[in-house]
């Protein structure tokens, strides 16, 4: 009886890591039309640069409270998947009023726009943790990198390709650009709702968190000190505050500085979504064999400098090439973060630690966006353009996050040291080969004694 109720279990495993990717790519369509046409839409509805900042950064704000009250509302819930799909679909239905915000009176549009893309904002982050966790739970820890970082290709890739389909439709709508922003939130509106749907008929793993399990923000705030997850969870909400204090103002510029289309706009911001494709699956790769931590130091020196090159040329192909090392290095940076949580938190604390880890890091961008906006009037202009000091102090800013926390985190798991030798890379130069595919059967019988080893691990864990 074991054994056939085991052989269900993989079964039903194998039919969600493939659903799994088809939900994520519904679900990337829809969060990509928000990441690159909501502030757009605010600067259509004639947003100022500060209304811009607060746009980016409040909403950061209320997810980080909404995390600390995550975990006790998730213990009502029997089931990760229910709850998962139950705030998807919320979320879905909280599109509806964004779209009428170009309807209503002139003066009400900004502040209504901020107001309801913070409670959509707000709804999808209740996802995040129990999503995160579940999957965490089913995809096997011998290739939870590779698997991740092919799954990221293919919504990267669904999603890059109905962006620029959309920023092609809202250039060639110039003449009624209102009607162009519905169509776009529609979509976002119906994709979302197509993936709640997906995520119901997914596996459901089972999870029983015991008291022993429980701790509170400040119990984890205590810790974090002396703990290397803490130093790591302080580590990124460094860089969350420097790249915000620039990144909602990349928009600003290039539509309103340096006057581009939208087609050349989205061309160029999603450029890095382009290049980073290519090397998820290899990231992904990358950490399993020589640690997410690897990766993520790798990354975070590229993802340093790059506001700096934005201080030199304004040309368009100059902007389009800098997003190539750009995209090679977010791709792995936002991966591999995540990844890491995983190494380091057992099931039963992995949403506390992962609704805890959102809390710190977006309201750590929230501060950097909101301090972003108002330097924008107050600093001294680079080359005549405020925008560009805001670039370079955002350079500075990572660059001192590295620098101080470059050797206090550690690896979590046993890994290989890296070496420049041909056998560290006949598993991962491999992936670019058309004929091994990303999407192929996955081996769970090959995985069991590597993941009973790395659970055992984990309970040394905090």
């Amino acid at each position: 009886m074991a054994t056939i109720d085991n052989k269900i279990q993989k079964s039903e495993i194998r039919k969600t890591l493939k659903i799994s990717i088809y939900e994520g790519s519904f679900s990337g369509i829809s969060t990509s039309i928000f990441e690159y046409f909501i502030r757009p839409l605010a600067l259509f509805l004639n947003a100022s640069v500060f209304q811009i900042g607060v746009l980016s950064s409040i909403p950061q704000l209320f997810i980080s409270l909404a995390q600390l009250w995550l975990p006790e509302t998730l213990k009502r819930f029997k089931s990760r998947k229910n709850f998962v799909a139950l705030f998807a679909l919320i979320q879905a239905f909280m599109v509806v009023p964004i779209i009428g915000v170009p309807f209503v009176p002139e003066k009400m549009q900004i502040p209504m726009l901020i107001t309801f893309f913070c409670l959509y904002t707000v709804i999808g982050s209740m996802t995040s943790p129990a999503w995160a966790s579940l999957m965490s739970d089913i995809v096997p820890r011998c290739f939870m990198g590779l698997y991740f970082g092919k799954r990221d290709s293919i919504i990267g890739i669904s999603s890059l390709a109905f962006t620029l389909l959309m920023g092609f439709l809202l250039q060639r709508s110039l003449h009624s650009l209102i009607w162009g922003f519905v169509m776009i939130f529609s979509f976002a509106c119906v994709f979302r709702i197509v993936s709640s749907s997906l995520l119901v008929i997914q596996y459901d793993a089972p999870l029983q968190v015991k008291a022993e399990h429980h701790f509170s923000f400040f119990q984890f705030l205590k810790r974090a000190k002396s703990g290397n997850f803490g130093k790591y969870v302080f580590f990124v909400s460094g860089m969350s505050f420097a790249v915000f204090f620039s990144a909602p103002y990349f928009t600003v510029y290039m539509l309103e500085r340096i006057h581009f289309g939208y087609i050349q706009f989205i061309i160029v911001s999603t450029s890095s979504l382009l290049f980073g494709l290519l090397l998820k699956p290899v990231w992904g790769s990358i950490g399993d064999k020589f640690g997410n931590l690897f990766v993520i130091r790798m990354c975070s020196i590229v993802i340093s400098i790059i506001p700096a090159a934005w201080l030199f040329s304004n040309n368009f192909y100059y902007l389009f090439i800098i997003q190539i090392p750009s995209g090679f290095a977010w791709s792995g940076f936002n991966l591999c973060t995540t990844n890491f949580i995983y190494d380091s938190a057992i099931p039963e604390k992995r949403v506390r630690c992962i609704s805890y880890f959102n809390a710190i890091t977006t309201f750590s961008a929230c501060i950097g966006a909101f301090l972003g906006g108002w330097a924008a009037y107050h600093v001294p202009a680079l080359w005549g353009e405020r925008l560009l000091s805001i670039f370079a102090i955002s350079a500075v800013l990572r660059i001192i996050t590295i620098m101080f926390f470059y050797n206090r985190v550690k690896e979590v798991k046993r890994v290989k040291p890296f070496k420049f030798e041909k056998g560290y890379f006949k598993d991962i130069i491999p992936l670019f080969r058309p004929n091994r595919g990303y999407i192929r059967p996955v081996s769970l019988e090959r995985c069991e004694d590597t993941t009973k080893t790395c659970r055992t691990a984990d309970t040394e864990k905090r």
